[in-house]
């Protein structure tokens, strides 16, 4: 097993995971309101969207990668309006006590893979990233090439929201219910702005 192409797998994961979006404020909310691990269940979510997405993109097949593309303005509209939902009912929840410990857990992995899989910006990144770093990666060159990259990539996402779940996990003992009720608000606030973004770009 080449070990630069999981070496570079893993650097691209991090470096797709780590921007502050709509998903890390989910698993930091869920890592507040929840124990690390349900949060790094949730960032899993986004891991496998990774996989399937830098799969499409690595292996080059171009009829999926148009096809979500060709329906980026649609999925930007309803992933905007999802987003603006979510964010608003975030910002109006109350943090009681019994919310730090209930909750569906695997209904948070199901809305980090949705949010993640229907975003076209992923393809757009991951097309652009393997095009930047054709030569050196050569993917083109071996069939397995392809396929170590993206475990790489999966390795990377995974770090990256083990890293994320554990802190802010270990972080909330230090915090009163007041500040976490401020940061569940201003989470849900953020996440809410990055659905009007959407919905601006949708019709720009």
């Amino acid at each position: 097993m080449d070990l630069t192409l999981i070496i570079a797998g893993v650097a691209i994961g991090l470096a797709m995971s780590a921007p502050l979006g709509p998903v890390n404020l989910i698993v930091i909310r869920t890592a507040l309101c929840h124990d690390w691990k349900v949060a790094f269940l949730a960032g899993l979510g986004a891991v496998l969207a990774d996989v399937l997405i830098a799969g499409i993109a690595a292996y080059g097949i171009q009829s999926i990668s148009h096809l979500i593309l060709n329906y980026a303005k649609f999925l930007q509209i309803a992933g905007g309006l999802f987003l603006i939902i979510f964010g608003i009912r975030t910002a109006r929840t109350h943090l009681a006590a019994s919310d730090l410990t209930s909750g569906p857990h695997s209904a948070k992995f199901g809305l980090t893979f949705s949010l993640s899989v229907t975003n076209p910006g992923l393809v757009l990144g991951y097309l652009a990233i393997f095009s930047s770093l054709s030569v050196h990666l050569a993917l083109g060159t071996s069939a397995y090439r392809p396929a170590i990259v993206v475990l790489g990539i999966a390795l990377g996402s995974a770090l990256w929201w083990l890293l994320l779940s554990f802190f802010i996990g270990r972080l909330k003992t230090r915090l009163g219910h007041s500040m976490l009720d401020r940061i569940n608000r201003w989470s849900g606030i953020l996440v809410a702005a990055f659905g009007f973004l959407l919905l601006w770009k949708a019709f720009d």
